[in-house]
């Protein structure tokens, strides 16, 4: 777990994000989280449940997740986008770029 408590990996091998998503926290998440990616196998899998999203911040958070991801020819799904995230990734028009999924 992380120093606190905002990224984890799960029992699920699942990258859990229970933080605040704004331009005071995505820096440090960015590298905390291609941290955890680099543990994990492909398909990473990042679980956005317990995102508290406070910005279009949280939409670059998750593109330099998932050009990391890219860069390294590793598969990234993000699941239980909240309905906010999903809106402002529409409007900064990276909703079809993200790799969002339901499951």
């Amino acid at each position: 777990m992380s120093e606190l408590g905002l990224l984890h990996v799960s029992d699920d091998k699942h990258l859990m994000v229970d933080s605040d998503l704004n331009v005071n926290t995505v820096a440090r998440l960015k590298d905390e989280g291609i941290a955890l990616i680099d543990t994990l196998q492909s398909p990473v899998v990042v679980d956005l449940a317990g995102a508290r999203v406070q910005g279009s911040a949280a939409v670059a958070l998750l593109i330099a997740w998932q050009r990391h991801c890219v860069q390294r020819h590793r598969d990234l799904q993000f699941i239980n986008a909240s309905s906010h995230l999903l809106e402002i990734a529409k409007v900064c028009d990276v909703e079809d770029i993200l790799a969002f999924t339901d499951a």
